[in-house]
């Protein structure tokens, strides 16, 4: 059934809090008690939320807490990045319960992309043990970029066979039920948005590093999209011309120097020993110190510039770049604090991001779920 806006309201409020009287629901949403009363009526009886435990102080009347109901809804979500797809299944409270991943190179040669997803997808679901007819909706964050209507995936900038696929209708076609696309940059930021760190957050930036850099942004509590739906591509900001040639076809991008295989190239060319730049870090090798310093301070200089132009109040930072690697992550800081304008970054705070190396699947599985019931 679909829920009336004020129902939705209160469904989300409740989805934001971890347990929540009918009391405290009037007093958040500002509709009367006996409004609450009867709206939390409906949503018990069509399985949306359930109570839970009773409050309260001295010998009064205790309160029934409300929760969403986990086993309302099962979804899917589907990461596709430029290295790997992971794929995700979780419940209404975003719990996943089971995962797998492969990757990207897996479907070189193929003569139908989508049709190679959707057979990993049957799949997944087989060894998940879960009937296709069970699925609620499905989550699509892509590296790449996504035309306006978020039907299609325009282009994956490294990966030449994925560029203008109908994938959302092809998911819809063969699963029944809803599915939802955007850029994974976007999901990430969205799922910091409602599940993560920045829910009472109305200006922040998220920005994940791995194979590819990602960057969502948040401007008044808003979704920064752009006219054509690409802002945010921090990746391809020009970082130094004499960086070669980026795959988006662009000289000197940011993701042709800081992304993890760039930044093992680095290691490598200036006569790294060590079989990979982590191994290396761990003993406090010197030239990979040397190469994350470079590495954070390149990174600082794109966010002093996205820092002065949108003046966020927190950038959350994520990626196996930061987490194997955390001195980048520290001189990331320190750069931002030596070339973004002082009234700009003397309040904004650089924290880690929620989910670490899930950030891309629970990014995937917010953006169906806020979809279905949003």
């Amino acid at each position: 059934m679909k829920l009336n806006p004020l129902e939705n309201q209160v469904l989300k409020v409740i989805q934001k809090c971890e347990g929540v009287s009918r009391k405290a629901l009037a007093e958040m949403t500002g509709l009367s008690q006996a409004t609450i009363t009867n709206i939390t009526k409906m949503l018990i009886e069509h399985h949306y939320v359930v109570e839970g435990d009773r409050v309260g102080n001295g010998m009064g009347r205790k309160e029934v807490l409300l929760y969403l109901n986990p086993e309302k809804f099962r979804f899917l979500g589907i990461d596709i990045g430029g290295y790997r797809i992971r794929f995700a299944l979780a419940d209404n409270l975003m719990r996943i319960t089971h995962e797998q991943e492969c990757f990207v190179d897996e479907f070189d040669g193929e003569a139908d992309v989508i049709e190679r997803v959707l057979e990993k997808v049957e799949w997944f679901l087989a060894e998940s043990e879960l009937n296709p007819g069970e699925l609620d909706g499905i989550g699509i964050g892509v590296t790449g970029i996504v035309d306006r209507s978020m039907q299609r995936i325009l282009n994956i900038p490294n990966l030449n066979a994925w560029g203008e696929l109908d994938i959302v209708s092809r998911l819809n076609r063969r699963f029944d039920c809803p599915v939802y696309l955007d850029e994974s940059g976007r999901t990430m930021a969205l799922a910091e948005k409602i599940e993560g760190k920045a829910k009472d957050i109305e200006d922040f930036i998220n920005v994940h590093v791995a194979y590819g850099i990602v960057a969502g942004i948040f401007i008044n509590g808003q979704l920064l999209r752009g006219a054509n739906n690409v802002g945010g591509l921090l990746g391809h900001i020009t970082a130094d011309e004499d960086a070669g040639r980026c795959s988006c076809g662009n000289y000197g991008c940011l993701e042709n120097i800081v992304t993890y295989p760039m930044i093992e190239v680095a290691y490598k060319r200036q006569g790294g020993q060590f079989e990979s730049i982590a191994e290396a870090y761990r003993i406090n090798d010197k030239i990979a110190f040397d190469v994350c310093i470079t590495s954070g301070k390149a990174i600082g200089i794109a966010l002093s510039n996205v820092i002065n132009l949108f003046n966020p109040q927190v950038i959350y930072l994520g990626g196996p770049v930061f987490e194997h690697l955390p001195i980048i992550f520290e001189e990331t800081k320190r750069t931002i604090l030596l070339r973004a304008n002082r009234y700009a970054a003397v309040e904004m705070q650089l924290e880690h991001s929620s989910f670490g190396d899930k950030q891309g699947m629970i990014g995937a599985l917010t953006l169906v779920r806020n979809s279905l019931i949003g």
